[in-house]
């Protein structure tokens, strides 16, 4: 496995345990929906159809350094797209796809200068997307449905290590949230991805026998580096589910881990207060959630009232204070900036509730009715 011990065994992402032929049978990811069966995929269905969208792409004239967006919903083929993408030599870029939730007139306007900016080469979406994307973009556009059924793919040779990337050269575009104006795009290499995996495998202690779950968008990068490379880096199975499936049924998620026996799940703090509140008891009984090593609050301001709130409402099932943890992350730096040592509750500082709120000052109070528990993000992993 990645660490920081066998740092300079792994040259770039392409030597991912989920591309290598060893342990062709070792589960890769299995993918949950409330509509259908689980999906498993092993290490050589993964191999096989990363290559099949690589040929796809490389049949639509896709070279290296060409940017392929990919705002599909959350489902195997995006991730087949990005990594395909990656064996190529081109740079994926995974974005959110139009939901209920975004004004389309702001979205199309955003993705068209997205494209301008970037000089996208094509936007892989959905196939009921598409149409209405392309009249907006000025780059080529395909539905997945077009998209494989081209003709002349199968005569299109790729090999994983026909031109293997250098270590400095981009791997992926990281998008910001957008939310200060455009999102803007980081540009992460092959080689500070995985010096990033390497310092965060170490702060989290990641092992063989670990089993990651996660509903996160891939668009994020808590969602892309800690729930979907990693993993697939690692060779740790991944249990992924769509963000609107878990919004909608936020049990699944607790069955999950029940069923896999799940070890670590990254969450941003508003989930810890959806899942303790709407959970139902029924939907919850006789699950057991011990397995997990570490519930990690990433990406919103931390707040202790959600772990105990949470810690209260799981207490049935095996949850204790002493799995929740904290990690500070930012695309910038690929991903985690610190980590809360694993095992152990962040520590918790009461200040002053007023002061707090109008000096802006963490001034330390004993008075429990007029202060604010205020959770610590960790220490930085190594490297930072």
């Amino acid at each position: 496995m990645l660490s920081l011990t066998t740092r300079n065994t792994y040259t770039t992402l392409l030597d991912a345990a989920v591309l290598c032929e060893s342990d062709s049978e070792a589960p890769a990811i299995i993918y949950l929906s409330t509509e259908a069966e689980p999906i498993h995929v092993s290490r050589q269905m993964f191999r096989q159809s990363a290559l099949q969208y690589g040929k796809v792409l490389k049949h639509l004239d896709i070279g290296q350094g060409d940017l392929v967006i990919i705002a599909h919903t959350q489902n195997l083929e995006s991730i087949y797209a990005f990594w395909g993408a990656m064996i190529l030599g081109a740079i994926p870029s995974m974005f959110p796809t139009l939901t209920e939730k975004l004004d389309p007139e702001i979205y199309m306007r955003d993705m068209r200068e997205l494209v301008q900016h970037s000089l996208a080469k094509v936007i892989l979406t959905t196939d009921t997307f598409a149409p209405a994307l392309i009249e907006h973009v000025g780059c080529p556009v395909y539905g997945s449905q077009q998209l494989l059924a081209q003709d002349g793919i199968s005569d299109i040779q790729l090999e994983l290590d026909a031109d293997a990337p250098a270590p400095n050269s981009t791997a992926f575009l990281q998008h910001s949230s957008g939310t200060t104006g455009l999102q803007k795009g980081v540009t992460l290499s092959h080689e500070a991805v995985l010096n990033q995996l390497a310092s965060y495998a170490d702060a989290i202690e990641l092992n063989e026998k670990d089993i990651i779950v996660s509903w996160l968008p891939l668009y994020h990068d808590m969602g892309l580096i800690a729930g979907f490379i990693q993993p697939l880096v690692q060779g740790v199975p991944l249990v992924l589910m769509s963000p609107f499936d878990w919004v909608r049924h936020p049990a699944m998620l607790l069955k999950a881990i029940h069923d896999y026996k799940a070890t670590l799940c990254w969450l941003p703090n508003f989930a810890y207060n959806h899942l303790a509140r709407t959970v139902r008891q029924r939907d919850s009984e006789g699950l057991d959630l011990s397995s997990i090593r570490a519930f990690i609050n990433c990406s919103e301001p931390v707040r202790y009232d959600s772990h105990a709130l949470f810690a209260e409402r799981f207490a049935a099932n095996g949850i204790a204070m002493s799995q929740l943890s904290v990690s500070y992350a930012m695309a910038e730096n690929t991903f985690a900036v610190t980590q809360t040592p694993i095992g152990q509750s962040p520590n918790v500082d009461s200040v002053e509730r007023v002061s707090l709120q109008e000096a802006l000052k963490a001034v330390e109070s004993d008075n429990e009715a007029e202060s604010e528990k205020i959770g610590s993000c960790g220490k930085p992993i190594n490297g930072v």
